[in-house]
C-alpha cells in the first residue's frame, strides 16, 4: 500500500491528483472532509464526480468523516448509499453498499 497525501487547494486540483493516481494504479483512495467548513453542492458533486471516474478506472474511493455536521449532510443527501465511508482508517462510520473555510477536501491514497 502507497501512504500519499494529497492537499487540494482546489476541487479541480484534488479531481486531477486522483485521475493521476488512478492512472498509476492506485486502487483505495480515501478523502478525509473532515476539515471542509459546509459540504455545499459543489463539493458534493465533485466527490460523485470522482467517485465515477475512479470506478471506472478500478480505484474505491473512501470518504473519512467524524463530525456530525459532515455526516449528518451526508445522511441527508443520501450520499451514505453510495460512498463507503469511515470514521477511522479501518473501521465504517456509515454502512454503503458493495462495490477548509479552512480548506478543501484531502485524499490519501493507498
Amino acid at each position: 500500500m502507497l501512504h500519499k497525501p494529497v492537499v487540494a487547494e482546489s476541487l479541480a486540483e484534488l479531481r486531477a491528483g486522483i485521475a493521476q493516481a488512478v492512472a498509476a494504479g492506485i486502487r483505495e483512495i480515501v478523502i478525509d472532509i473532515d476539515d471542509v467548513a459546509v459540504l455545499d453542492s459543489p463539493i458534493l458533486a465533485a466527490l460523485v464526480s470522482m467517485l465515477s471516474e475512479s470506478r471506472k478506472g478500478g480505484a474505491a474511493v473512501t470518504l473519512r468523516a467524524t463530525r456530525k455536521s459532515i455526516l449528518d449532510t451526508l445522511r441527508i443527501t443520501a450520499l451514505t448509499k453510495v460512498f463507503t465511508i469511515v470514521s477511522e482508517d479501518a473501521a465504517p462510520a456509515l454502512p454503503a453498499p458493495p462495490a477548509r473555510v479552512g480548506g478543501m477536501p484531502k485524499a490519501r491514497l493507498r
